[in-house]
């Protein structure tokens, strides 16, 4: 008689043989994420999974959240005000604990999580923010940072990612 193998998977965080659902998602996915928005001060709670991720876009991100965001990218908060289309005198008006609205929470978190993706393919925070400042030749010489302000430009520039992550000369 065989043996019944108990498979296992790095992504199976249950200790029973069932396999996760659709709504259960690693945890781990989130943790830079996490980390980028600056840790639970950004959020009531952190966020595990896509649920979270669309509560908190409907309930806002703090304006402190936006200067771990930039660290990360290495922009200025001049620059982070450009790309979600507000001026920084508008942001600097807010008080850190103030709520961003949310179509600049929406924003906010598709940066965060396009800064995660970007880490896991260029290395390390300091790389990439050096990739998006850099003129790529797949951009026609302009730099990554050029393609933050719109959803499409944040869409193509994670193509360009996986390109590269597969080790295709884009």
């Amino acid at each position: 008689m065989k043996k019944a193998i108990k498979k296992t998977s790095k992504y199976n965080l249950h200790d029973d043989d069932e396999p996760l659902s659709v709504v259960e998602e690693p945890a781990l996915k989130y943790e830079t994420l996490n980390v980028i928005l600056g840790g639970r001060h950004s959020a009531k709670k952190s966020i595990s999974g896509d649920f979270d991720l669309i509560k908190l876009t409907r309930e806002g991100v703090k304006k402190s959240t936006l200067k771990t965001l930039a660290s990360f990218l290495g922009i200025t908060m001049e620059t982070m005000s450009g790309l979600l289309h507000t001026s920084y005198r508008n942001i600097q008006r807010k008080d850190e604990d103030s709520l961003l609205d949310t179509l600049k929470t929406e924003r906010v978190l598709e940066l965060a999580s396009f800064t995660q993706r970007g880490i896991e393919v260029i290395g390390s925070k300091d790389a990439f923010a050096e990739w998006i400042q850099s003129p790529l030749i797949a951009l026609g010489n302009k730099k990554p940072l050029d393609f933050l302000d719109t959803s499409f430009g944040i869409q193509f520039l994670i193509k360009i990612l996986g390109r590269l992550e597969q080790g295709v000369f884009s």
